[in-house]
């Protein structure tokens, strides 16, 4: 059988009819284009306030100090508290710590007044005397109530209490009488005794000057300040929705050799912030607004430092310089950034590309001029845009005309 369709003596193959088509179409656009009535906007000023909702992994630059003992913990700084360098910031019991040793000492120093008091040669102890002996007492009894029920915060104060009462007791009885080798001996067993009380007793301090924070997640080191200029959209992918781990209660247990705690400096922080599908109207150095979603939205002004683009996504890093207290235990948060764009608007539409190049059909004079300008920000309706080059051809009121 044959192929094709046969007119006259000629056999028509099919591609004869899809070309055929093709100029008839292109000859029906043409015509519709030529008789089409133009649609003009003018140029106005305006502002468009764009923003944009994602992901925001937090970073700081911190530095992480590790348990030197295994204990339970004190406590002497709040979460997100301003600290000096060499501040006292948490007291650690050590494992090995013997709660009986308190009552051994309170023990001695009985033996030590009742043998002092028998061998006084005045027989009525003066008011001071009896006022410090009622004060150990109570601080005695005190110790006894917060080791039982582990309110080890207590504990400093009381020791520090305890020893200024015996300071204050032995001074006023060594005024009465001499000492012999009972009493010298009672005086060196209540000397080993405070001195292994000190021993199970570590006192930490801070090694630099910041915020301390007892919430770690194990990427202070990865993500620190320097991360900013090197950070993918993949690594972001693997770092964001890390637990970060909440600090221990007083009273718990440290680890030894163990990430502990943490001092995040002031000043400069940044957040990197994952935004999907974009149109992209932020550029570097460009000031925004940041808001951090949660229970209680906070507000922050910053700038932008670095823009990675991806397909379908772009990573825009934000530099801020204050209140980084505020965030120093958190890591991954929901942000919204937005900024206001204000300057030369157009509708949307009347920007188009030119062999390659933005640009507005601008109407003088019953003629059309292509004036090359740069997109600024884009809402889909409307478009903040500014002239390139120095033709100063750009002008308030302008007609321009848009591309349907």
């Amino acid at each position: 059988m044959g192929k094709g369709l046969v007119i006259g003596r000629r056999r028509v193959r099919f591609r004869f009819f899809v070309f055929l088509f093709t100029v008839i179409m292109g000859c029906y656009y043409l015509i519709h284009a030529s008789t089409r009535t133009p649609v003009y906007g003018i140029v106005q000023y305006g502002e468009i306030l764009l923003k944009d909702r994602g992901d925001a992994l937090v970073i700081r630059q911190e530095s992480v100090y590790d348990a030197p003992e295994y204990g339970r913990v004190n406590f002497l700084v709040a979460e997100g508290e301003s600290v000096e360098k060499e501040a006292p910031v948490a007291v650690l019991y050590k494992a090995n710590y013997k709660e009986e040793l308190v009552y051994q000492l309170y023990n001695v120093q009985e033996k030590i007044l009742l043998y002092q008091q028998e061998n006084i040669v005045q027989e009525i102890i003066d008011k001071d005397l009896e006022k410090v002996e009622k004060d150990i007492v109570g601080t005695v009894a005190s110790i006894q109530v917060a080791v039982r029920d582990l309110q080890l915060d207590k504990l400093d104060d009381y020791e520090k209490r305890l020893r200024s009462l015996f300071a204050s007791r032995q001074k006023v009885l060594d005024q009465k009488m001499g000492s012999d080798p009972y009493l010298e001996r009672l005086y060196k067993e209540e000397a080993e005794l405070n001195k292994q009380l000190e021993e199970w007793k570590v006192e930490l301090v801070a090694p630099e000057s910041g915020f301390i924070s007892f919430s770690l997640d194990g990427m202070e080191d990865i993500l620190g300040a320097k991360a900013v200029n090197y950070i993918t959209i993949e690594d972001f992918k693997s770092f964001y929705g890390k637990d970060v781990v909440e600090q221990v209660d007083s009273g718990e247990k440290a680890k030894a050799d163990q990430p502990f705690f943490k001092i995040v400096q002031p000043g400069k922080w940044y957040a990197a912030c994952l935004i999907l599908n974009p149109q992209i109207n932020y550029a570097e150095g460009q000031e925004v607004d940041v808001s951090f979603i949660g229970p209680q939205v906070q507000t922050i002004k910053g700038r932008v430092h670095r823009i990675v683009q991806g397909k379908g996504e772009t990573l825009v890093i934000v530099e801020f310089n204050e209140k980084v207290e505020d965030f120093i235990n958190k890591r991954s948060v929901k942000v919204e950034i937005s900024k206001n764009f204000q300057g030369f608007m157009v509708p949307a539409g009347a920007v188009v590309t030119r062999r390659g190049e933005k640009g507005i059909r601008m109407i003088r004079e019953n003629s059309e001029a292509f004036v090359p300008v740069e997109m600024v920000a884009s809402d889909g309706d409307n478009a903040i845009i500014s002239e390139k080059g120095e033709s100063k051809q750009l002008e308030l009121h302008a007609k321009v005309r848009i591309e349907r």
